[in-house]
C-alpha cells in the first residue's frame, strides 16, 4: 500500500489520496464527510469489458468510468467511491490534476447521484443564481466580476446541485477558485504571477477565493446566450418551464454520457426537480467585453431581486 499524501475536500466530498492534490485545502481524516472517496494509484486496463465505448480512449456503464488521457494517465471511476490513476512515463503532475479535479470529478459526482451543471453560481438576496453556458461563454469572467463587486461565489464552471427531493435543490460550493484566461485576469487588473496554471500548455490560471461550505438553495437559473451581431442591448426574459428543462439537460456536465448509458431519464428528474423550486431566465446581451459592464449589472439586478 503507497502512502496517503492527504485527505482532501471539494464539493462536500473527502477526497483520501495517495496523490498531493496542493489546490484543495486539507483536512483531518476524523473529519472526513460521509462516504469518502479513494483516490489512488494502480493499473487501469485499457478498455471495460461490456461498457459503452464513447471513444477509443473512453468508456462507460452507469457505475464505472475509464479515460484515457495519452500522455497523462488512464483513469477508472467506480461507484463514486473510488478513482484509480495510473500514470503514464513522465506525465506531468499538473495536468495529471488537472483531468482529476475536472472531467473526473463531474462523473464522480454524476456517479454519487449529484447533477453538476454547466454554470457559475453566486448567491444572491433570495437564493442562489446560477449562470449556464458551454465553454467559451465567459461563466468565470462573469463570475470574477460579481465577485468584485462583493457577491459570493459557490461554483465556478461546475455548479453541483443536490436534487434528491422535490423543491430542496441545494447547491454545493465547489473548488475555491475561479479559473480564468490570461486575457480575463488582466481585464479585472489582475496579474498571473503567483498563480497556478491549470494545465501545462494553457495560458488559463485559478484564482483563488474565500472558500465556503455551506449549501444554499437554488433560485434562478441564467441561460448565457449572444445577441444578434448588430444589437448592443443586454436583456433577460424569462423562460417557461417546459422549455427550460431540455436546455438544463443539455448543459449537465458529460449529458451524453448519461444519454449513452441510460441514466437520461435520472437526469430528467434531477433537472425537473431544480425547476419545480427555481424560475428560469435567459441573458441576451451583446459579444466581447466592451459589453460586459452591462452584462453584470444586469445579473446583479437579478442577484438583489427579492
Amino acid at each position: 500500500m503507497r502512502p496517503l499524501a492527504g485527505a482532501y475536500l471539494i464539493g462536500g466530498i473527502t477526497l483520501i489520496s495517495e496523490i498531493a492534490l496542493p489546490e484543495l485545502p486539507l483536512i483531518q481524516l476524523q473529519n472526513a464527510t460521509p462516504h469518502p472517496v479513494q483516490v489512488r494509484l494502480g493499473a487501469v486496463a485499457s478498455h471495460l469489458p461490456g461498457a459503452v465505448e464513447l471513444d477509443p480512449d473512453c468508456f462507460a456503464t452507469p457505475s464505472q468510468y475509464l479515460l484515457n488521457i495519452q500522455g497523462v494517465a488512464r483513469y477508472l471511476v467506480t461507484a463514486g467511491r473510488e478513482i484509480v490513476v495510473d500514470l503514464a512515463a513522465a506525465a506531468s503532475a499538473l495536468d495529471v490534476r488537472g483531468y482529476l479535479l475536472g472531467s473526473i470529478f463531474v462523473v464522480l459526482c454524476q456517479q454519487r447521484g449529484l447533477l453538476p451543471l454547466h454554470a457559475s453560481a453566486i448567491a444572491g438576496k433570495s437564493g442562489v443564481v446560477a449562470f449556464l453556458g458551454n465553454s467559451g461563454q465567459g461563466k468565470s469572467t462573469l463570475a470574477a466580476n460579481l465577485a468584485q463587486r462583493g457577491f459570493r461565489v459557490l461554483a465556478d464552471d461546475v455548479c453541483l446541485i443536490n436534487a434528491a427531493e422535490p423543491r430542496a435543490a441545494m447547491v454545493i460550493p465547489t473548488a475555491p477558485w475561479l479559473k480564468l484566461w490570461r486575457n480575463s485576469l488582466e481585464s479585472l487588473g489582475r496579474e498571473v504571477e503567483g498563480l497556478d496554471r491549470i494545465f501545462s500548455e494553457d495560458d488559463k490560471y485559478r484564482m483563488p477565493l474565500a472558500p465556503l461550505s455551506t449549501p444554499e438553495p437554488i433560485s434562478k437559473l441564467v441561460f448565457l446566450e449572444a445577441n444578434d451581431i448588430s444589437s448592443v442591448t443586454t436583456r433577460i426574459e424569462e423562460v417557461p418551464r417546459v422549455q427550460a428543462i431540455p436546455l438544463l439537460m443539455n448543459l449537465t456536465h458529460h449529458s451524453y454520457l448519461l444519454e449513452t448509458t441510460g441514466q437520461q431519464e435520472k437526469n430528467f428528474l434531477r433537472c425537473g426537480r431544480v425547476l419545480s423550486q427555481a424560475r428560469a431566465y435567459r441573458l441576451l446581451r451583446p459579444w466581447g467585453l466592451t459589453y460586459l459592464e452591462s452584462t453584470v449589472d444586469a445579473l446583479e439586478n437579478l442577484l438583489l431581486e427579492e
